[in-house]
């Protein structure tokens, strides 16, 4: 296969959710290849960029445009056409390592899987890619990129949803409001929760001096905060992905201290120590650390506030990723080479 030279966009009728899910990608090949929609509702067919599209779709009452009450948005397919010759592949934008839509995946001949785990068996035509944020634009990005030399006033920034893994997120808070840092603590927690739970873990919260409330941080304000910290902290998601706020870290040239190694991994490895910190807290997939494992906390801040040099080469290193492998043009690159050089393809002789 040859230079891909355009690329369709199964929308398949669904796009307000599916456009906010696909639009780091989007974003991304149309800077790379010839993008076209196809089966997109008639109000957004004619206007032109996948952005443009994307913002419509969402100042639209989201009703008029689903095609599929049940479909989760998380997994579109596509076409890839050279001169006649077509491949097919899909991108899996899920949090959760599995891939669940076993009919996409016998469709594809490449299926591109956010959060996808080294350590589990997949089939051989699912490959790792960035795990795009559907938030950002090509306008966000470079605000992100100009963060970068802001002056640093606050030595810890831990903003945080309470959601999966409750415990393990309000043990970190505690410790860090342990600190005696300058710090920004914020925990946002989600409605649907049991209530007692959340006034439990609101009073835990508050009575170590951490914010504590159910209203989101708007991405503008959220920056800011984020792009003044010293040390940003950080810890997997939802089903222990990589979130999409991870992105926006490298973009802005973080300096980012994980509670663990993450477990998925993308395309281009990121290295703990090179672009992120990590405490080295021992966080089993499937249940939560050990208590004791929270003494690690303190030690791990306090040894990066001490040591200025090591935060700038990380701060560094996390942009210079950001530019060579994770901004949304590199990605559509990196969707580009794999369509070209796949095994799948090259088994075909």
């Amino acid at each position: 296969m040859g230079a891909v030279l355009r690329v369709t966009f199964l929308a398949d009728g669904a796009v307000d959710r599916t456009l906010d899910y696909q639009r780091y990608y989007l974003l991304g090949l149309e800077r790379t290849c010839r993008l076209r929609f196809a089966d997109l509702p008639a109000i957004l067919r004619f206007i032109p960029g996948a952005d443009a599209k994307v913002r419509v779709a969402r100042r639209l009452d989201g009703s008029r445009l689903v095609g599929n009450a049940r479909d989760s948005g998380h997994v579109r397919r596509y076409l890839a056409d050279d001169d006649g010759l077509t491949r097919r592949f899909a991108i899996d934008a899920r949090d959760n390592r599995a891939v669940l839509d076993q009919e996409v995946l016998d469709w594809s001949e490449v299926y591109f899987k956010a959060n996808r785990w080294p350590t589990e068996q997949y089939d051989p035509k699912v490959v790792p890619i960035v795990n795009g944020n559907g938030v950002l634009d090509w306008s966000r990005i470079a605000h992100l990129r100009n963060l970068r030399d802001r002056p640093k006033d606050i030595d810890v920034v831990f903003i945080s949803r309470i959601w999966g893994g409750r415990e393990h997120n309000v043990r970190l808070f505690e410790e860090l409001a342990r600190l005696g840092a300058r710090s920004d603590l914020h925990a946002i927690l989600l409605h649907g929760a049991d209530p007692e739970d959340d006034r439990a873990i609101t009073a835990r919260l508050e009575r170590v001096g951490v914010k504590c409330n159910y209203e989101t941080v708007p991405p503008d304000e959220l920056w800011d905060r984020l792009s003044r910290a010293r040390i940003v902290v950080f810890r997997s998601g939802m089903h222990l992905c990589i979130p999409w706020r991870m992105v926006d870290l490298l973009a802005m040239g973080a300096c980012i201290l994980f509670d663990a190694r993450p477990l998925p991994q993308w395309p281009e490895p990121l290295e703990a120590g090179v672009h992120y910190a990590e405490m080295g807290i021992e966080r089993p997939p499937f249940s939560p650390p050990e208590p004791t494992e929270y003494a690690k906390v303190g030690p791990a801040v306090e040894a990066l506030l001490a040591d200025g040099a090591r935060a700038a080469e990380l701060r560094r290193n996390a942009a210079v990723y950001f530019d060579a492998h994770a901004a949304p043009e590199r990605v559509g690159e990196y969707i580009l080479e794999t369509l070209r050089t796949h095994k799948t393809f090259t088994d075909l002789g």
